[in-house]
């Protein structure tokens, strides 16, 4: 027989468990947690927007796209879906997926800073447009609309999103970065911003200053919440388990959209590689598995990401590789509750079996 120690949250499940105590330590962290399921950028690239934008030298589109990109730079990789659009020709730069600061910068670049000078501006059929795509978007959603305000054909885009927001209620958040330079061009968008109620309007220049830029980013895309981590310990004694047993190692748990082995894996890790070298005829499965976050596509590569991450631990780490099965079973085999936090969590794990 044998002692180990392991976490609650890194379980090792043994053939038969003996007697057990243990003990429980805290601490708090600052963690980021998303406002919303999913945004779009939305960016006006109509006539008015070539103009030169105060003094700066630079068109109104140069202006609004570098706002955007420095927002982009501090919109943090929660698990959002995101997605890039402009008007008045309704076009898509970046199609929804999974939100990354990289891909949607290279969205960001393709808007083009070149356009047409004679072609009117029909804000309200963009809107239209847009609400077209956003009608299949579940969840809560946000869209960061760039523009000068100014309209000159077609409905009152005011009436347009005034609908939307009926439609989609506190789904739906409106917010603003502003290259107006004119009051008419500020009043709407203005108007634009309060049309949904947790709608934040902002000039682009406000988004120079870091402390302005970082305070716009959290009320548009975050909260910061302070989280109690409770570890609880448990000394457990296991017996030595016949080679005929199935030895199943749960829980190898990891944090959101995340595969990388950490520090805190592994004791455990080691502990499995050790039982597994006493029983080298043993066939070792590693399966890989997600929370309900994110889509079946990506959630399957993640976990494949996952289930490969801790194989290559355990074949650095004394296993022979050709012992090793990796297979990831993405959202499809949960055994908590994905509707909640902690289930959730739980959720996003590895799982060893190791069998004759």
């Amino acid at each position: 027989m044998f002692k180990r120690k392991v976490s609650l949250i890194l379980t090792v499940a043994l053939a038969a468990l003996l007697a057990f105590g243990s003990m429980a330590s805290a601490e708090s962290r600052i963690v980021l947690k998303p406002k919303v399921d999913a945004f779009a950028y939305f960016v006006d690239t109509s006539p008015s927007m070539s103009q030169t934008y105060g003094s700066t030298g630079n068109p109104k589109i140069i202006a609004g796209l570098n706002a955007l990109k420095r927002l982009n730079n501090v919109v943090p990789e929660l698990g959002y879906d995101s997605a890039l659009y402009a008007m008045p020709d309704f076009a898509t730069y970046s199609p929804k997926s999974i939100f990354t600061r990289s891909g949607m910068a290279k969205g960001i670049a393709s808007v083009p800073s070149e356009l047409p000078f004679f072609q009117s501006t029909p804000i309200g059929t963009g809107f239209s447009d847009l609400d077209g795509v956003l009608k299949n978007w579940g969840g809560k959603f946000a869209v960061i609309f760039v523009s000068d305000g100014l309209t000159n054909t077609g409905r009152n885009p005011a009436v347009i999103v005034s609908d939307m927001a009926k439609k989609y209620g506190d789904r739906f958040c409106l917010h603003i970065i502003s290259v107006a330079d004119t009051e008419r061009g500020k009043a709407n968008l203005k108007r634009l911003a309060s049309l949904t109620p947790c709608g934040v309007y902002v000039d682009v220049t406000d988004l120079a200053d870091k402390a302005m830029l970082d305070k716009f980013a959290q009320d548009v895309f975050y909260t910061q919440e302070e989280e109690l981590i409770v570890e609880v310990v448990e000394e457990v004694i296991v017996p030595v388990v016949p080679v005929q047993e199935k030895i199943v190692f749960r829980n190898f748990n990891f944090g959101f959209d995340k595969y990388q082995i950490t520090d805190e894996m592994v004791p455990a890790l080691t502990e499995a590689a050790t039982m597994l070298e006493e029983f080298p005829n043993l066939k070792v499965m590693v399966g890989g598995h997600t929370d309900s976050s994110g889509s079946e596509a990506y959630n399957q590569g993640l976990s494949e990401r996952r289930a490969k991450s801790v194989a290559d631990w355990l074949a650095a780490n004394g296993i022979a590789p050709e012992r090793l099965e990796v297979k990831g079973y993405g959202e499809m085999n949960p055994k908590y509750d994905n509707k909640t936090k902690e289930g959730r969590k739980l959720n996003r794990r590895v799982e060893i079996d190791v069998e004759d």
